[in-house]
């Protein structure tokens, strides 16, 4: 197993964590989509995870199938979609998913904080294959955005400690996401729509460190490393408040099949 591999996957050790502190998405992202595509579009989600997004859709009346590679992260997907008949979840990577009777084409093919994950060699013929002509590839990330702050100065000392790689305050390319900007190959897909949608969320003590339990980058530390730089930033939170109140932007890029 490759240590890509094992970063992909990583997420699935603890399910439960990340579906209960990974971040949601913005509504106007959503809305965005639901406009595009109508409300009793169907869908595939990519890399599905906990069915974050696909929760979201399923409300405005989307239908379709999670496709996600980790079987424990599929079966929290399946409760949180539980109330939503029309919506299935496969476990699969998506470059090799076998679509049942039905479910395609799709009007809509999304990918939230996971694209970097697939390969792109066989994901974008993918994705517009299982796409109708005028139906849509959305990919989104979350990314974290560092606003002047008094517990900047400790976090950032923290970090200078363990490895400033790590900072979930900072944008920095990360080797998985450099072609992130790059344009699709040469398949049926139009020039890409990219959006940002800026939000904010405030995190106590106890919910940063649960969110920071679920990024990669911390998750393949050796287990004492990570407690030591959790105790860290726990203890610097603390003296500020109690609080951090982190600024995002949605990055929304997306292609219409031609």
């Amino acid at each position: 197993m490759t240590l890509e591999r094992e970063r992909r996957l990583v997420f699935g050790e603890d399910a439960e964590r990340y579906d209960r502190a990974r971040p949601s998405y913005p509504s106007a992202l959503v809305q965005d989509l639901v406009a595009w595509v109508g409300p009793r579009a169907r869908v595939v989600d990519v890399g599905c995870g906990t069915a974050k997004a696909a929760v979201l859709l399923a409300d405005q009346g989307l239908s379709g199938v999670g496709v996600e590679p980790h079987p424990s992260m599929a079966g929290v997907a399946r409760r949180n979609l539980g109330r939503h008949p029309a919506w299935r979840v496969d476990v699969a990577d998506f470059e090799t998913w076998d679509p049942g009777p039905g479910d395609v084409p799709v009007d809509l093919v999304t990918c939230a904080q996971a694209w970097h994950w697939v390969d792109p060699l066989v994901g974008w013929d993918r994705a517009a294959a299982v796409l109708r002509p005028g139906g849509w590839l959305a990919l989104w990330w979350n990314w974290a955005e560092s606003e002047p702050a008094p517990v900047d100065a400790a976090l950032d000392a923290i970090y200078a400690e363990h490895g400033t790689e790590l900072d979930f305050r900072r944008i920095r390319p990360d080797p998985a996401d450099e072609d992130l900007d790059a344009a699709p190959p040469d398949v049926a897909l139009g020039p890409p729509v990219d959006r940002r949608y800026p939000w904010v969320q405030t995190y106590t003590t106890k919910e940063l460190l649960d969110l920071l339990g679920t990024h990669s980058s911390h998750r393949l530390l050796a287990p004492d490393q990570l407690d030591k730089l959790l105790a860290e930033i726990g203890a610097v939170v603390d003296r500020h408040g109690g609080t951090v109140e982190q600024h995002y932007f949605c990055r929304l890029r997306a292609f219409q099949r031609l």
